[in-house]
């Protein structure tokens, strides 16, 4: 049962789902991602600061008066510089129903296509970013001025970090450019290739010029209501070819800027994107992926994993009852799902297989409990709801807490009685495992890290010592101590960990810039009063109401990703919730359950392909996802208990 902790983090180096985009990568590229690799370091700048700030408040009674803005300056590079990164290194997200059923030809000219429409979505933004710098770093005389933050320390990081989204938009244009030049020598003859090249060039500066000149394509004249099908069916048909999420949101909200209100609404488009990015409740998403990469590439979660073994014993099913227990535990830890499937997947998925476990009953146990993150403190999702609904965060933390472990104790009601009934699906350890008493108290040692980074973390929360994100990077040091303890660490480990989160803040961050600025824009065209006046219009009970909303983040989870469809959705549902009557925290649990059946539902299920990325070869896709169906059933059923009642999530507010 021995694993390498080296092991563990090559496999697990990466915590988004693979998603190849026809592997055209470029000098460029190569140049991008080295440099992100210094970049990425900020991170650990920013955690040190804030700890620095939480020392000082707390032990020297001397707060600061830099450090929440230097903080919110640092992060917002990383979400930024991201966006390139993530694109040279192939990480952003994008459904590819079809694009895995097609031949290699067709291939290369889905590739083509997405990336001239890559091009088209980051030379609008980069034009927006421009008009958005120049205009904070000019004051209306035209004198150079660079905006500052108005505060008592008066800083000009808004002007710096609009300076550093444009610079990640023009990195970003001269990608897509060298990434369409090269589909068009796949795919296209020389000559061709050079007429096309002369004849984007010409239309698109023909095409500026008209545009620029233009209020809008006319939309306004579909009315919100044909609008609003026409947004929603362009978002679905970008998503066809395979073009990455963060882009067919933009692209969307682009045309719906230009087309409804002209160019005059690129401050519409700009104003989000900066908006967004510099949240400071956003600063606690890098430092919990910060935290989670870090126990990837330690051995903190082998030795947990052994320490368990506890409770294992004679019980068939026992090591999957184990395992559940040891993803409950790693969640508390850092709320990043896919990690913890990779980490799993490595260390129990091996060892159930190898005592002849059932492959179904395996496979659901992995991708399942490791997707409790979606709810269990601190969850990022929650993190993200909480800062959609201006709810508390703490709050939507206890509330969370109940039903996580109600969710974990049917996981392993149905695993007991599954192996019950025919042990075979479940052998329990042979008797040469088994720990002695003696054993396990050696074992439950290695508990005591791990518990500690967790009380660190929700401590520090509930004990009013520190906000969230201050308490992330307290997580954060946390387990750099804990590394350092156990003799683990290395610079390279660090190296590692920064480079990872910068890939993974990279892929959350834009597709929330690309659906934050399309509901901007949604929002201006009077779409929220539409979609809130059908909703309340409906002559049915609330709850249906509610059930609805339910149903339409159950099959928008079959094809997008959890934060594209966060952001989307809630600027609409929880105004609703709250009209109708209904606590917005008890709202927030629902939307955690939801998107937990989301990671497991095929054909998207990220769950999935963080399984498929470590399993044995003899494994598909289709295996897996087949093995999850009991699993989602499981979580519904979850999901309508709290749905029917809310006590089960409020009770202990």
């Amino acid at each position: 049962m021995a694993q390498d902790p080296a092991a563990l983090a090559a496999a697990s180096s990466d915590l988004t789902p693979r998603r190849d985009e026809g592997n055209i990568r470029t000098a460029l590229d190569a140049v991008v991602a080295n440099g992100g690799n210094i970049i990425a370091w900020l991170v650990f700048i920013a955690m040190g600061i804030s700890v620095f700030e939480v020392g000082m408040r707390y032990l020297l009674n001397d707060p600061t008066s830099w450090v929440h803005e230097t903080v919110v300056f640092l992060i917002a590079i990383i979400f930024a510089i991201g966006g390139p990164v993530a694109l040279a290194r192939d990480k952003h997200i994008r459904v590819r129903i079809l694009y895995d059923t097609v031949g290699d030809d067709t291939r290369r000219w889905l590739d083509l296509l997405n990336t001239i429409l890559t091009l088209l979505f980051t030379v609008a933004m980069s034009y927006a970013a421009y008009v958005m710098f120049t205009r904070s770093a000019f004051n209306p005389l035209g004198e150079f001025q660079l905006e500052r933050s108005g505060t008592s320390w008066n800083p000009p990081f808004p002007s710096l970090t609009k300076l550093a989204i444009l610079v990640a938009l023009a990195i970003m244009t001269a990608q897509a450019v060298w990434h369409a030049l090269q589909a068009m020598q796949r795919t296209l003859p020389l000559p061709v290739v050079v007429i096309l090249v002369v004849a984007l060039i010409g239309g698109g500066v023909f095409g500026a010029e008209a545009l620029l000149s233009s209020s809008g394509f006319g939309l306004r004249a579909l009315g919100i209501q044909t609008a609003t099908y026409v947004l929603i069916g362009s978002i679905f048909l970008l998503l066809i070819p395979g073009l990455p999420l963060a882009f067919v949101t933009g692209i969307v909200a682009l045309f719906f800027t230009f087309g409804w209100f002209g160019t005059n609404a690129l401050t519409v488009v700009t104003a989000n994107v900066y908006g967004f990015v510099t949240k400071f409740p956003l600063v606690a998403v890098p430092m919990f992926v910060f935290m989670a990469s870090l126990l990837d590439r330690s051995g903190i979660a082998l030795d947990l994993f052994n320490a368990m073994r506890l409770f294992a014993g004679r019980i068939p099913g026992g090591v999957a009852v184990q395992t559940l227990v040891v993803a409950f535990f790693l969640a508390t830890m850092s709320g990043i799902i896919g990690g913890e499937i990779v980490l799993l997947g490595m260390l129990a998925l091996p060892q159930m297989l190898r005592l002849g476990y059932d492959r179904r009953i395996a496979i659901g146990v992995v991708c399942a409990g490791g997707s409790l993150g979606t709810m269990v403190p601190p969850s990022i999702v929650l993190i993200i709801y909480g800062l959609m609904a201006n709810e508390s965060i703490a709050d939507l933390f206890l509330a969370a807490v109940t039903p996580a472990v109600i969710l974990m104790l049917c996981y392993m009601t149905y695993v007991l009685i599954r192996c019950g009934l025919n042990p075979s699906l479940g052998p329990p350890l042979p008797k040469e495992e088994q720990m002695s008493l003696g054993e396990k108290l050696r074992a439950s040692r290695s508990v005591v890290l791990p518990l500690l980074i967790a009380v660190m973390v929700l401590g520090s929360i509930y004990g009013g010592i520190a906000s969230v994100t201050e308490a992330a990077a307290m997580g954060v040091f946390g387990t750099i101590l804990a590394i350092i303890i156990r003799g683990e660490f290395t610079p390279k480990l660090l190296q590692q960990a920064v480079g990872q989160t910068l890939n993974t803040c990279g892929m959350i961050v834009w597709i929330g810039v690309g659906a934050a600025t399309l509901v901007g824009v949604y929002n201006l065209m009077g779409g929220t009063r539409f979609v809130s006046a059908a909703i309340l219009g409906l002559d049915t009970h609330p709850i249906v109401i509610i059930m609805v909303m339910m149903g339409i983040l159950l099959v928008l989870g079959l094809f997008m990703d959890w934060i594209g469809i966060a952001l989307l959705t809630l600027p609409i549902f929880v105004p609703i919730v709250t009209e109708l009557g209904y606590d917005p925290i008890w709202f927030g649990v629902l939307f955690a359950v939801n998107m937990q059946v989301s990671f497991l539902s095929p054909p998207f299920g990220p769950a999935a392909f963080y399984l498929k990325s470590v399993a044995p070869p003899h494994i598909t896709l289709g295996n897996i996802f087949g093995s999850l169906i009991p699993f989602i059933c499981i979580q519904i059923c979850v999901l309508a208990l709290i749905l029917f009642f809310p006590g089960i999530s409020t009770w202990i507010l």
